[in-house]
């Protein structure tokens, strides 16, 4: 059994935690749900991010980050970025431009 629906429209943050081999860092980028349709079973949605896909997918893969983050609704990336100097752990903020 899975719950089935679609994410609600807004801002969000995307978060993971990314181990490179030697250290913990945080890798995030924000961007909002777009009003869709459910598209499969189980809880699906659109993201608009502010770069572009290839760039996204560029920068994961030179950094070696796997696809799958965390989705917390509302722009939290100034909160992950003082998590990460509190915790001595980079943050990587993946937005238009890098």
């Amino acid at each position: 059994m899975s719950v089935d629906g679609a994410l609600k429209p807004g801002p969000v943050t995307l978060v993971r935690v990314h181990w490179d081999g030697q250290h913990y860092q945080l890798v995030t980028l924000t961007g909002k749900v777009l009003a869709a349709e459910p598209q499969f079973n189980g809880v699906s949605g659109k993201v608009q991010i502010t770069l572009p896909v290839n760039t996204l997918l560029d920068e994961l893969a030179q950094m070696g980050a796997e696809s799958h983050f965390a989705l917390i609704y509302g722009n939290y990336a100034a909160a992950i970025t003082w998590l990460g100097r509190w915790l001595g752990v980079p943050v990587t903020t993946l937005t238009k431009g890098e």
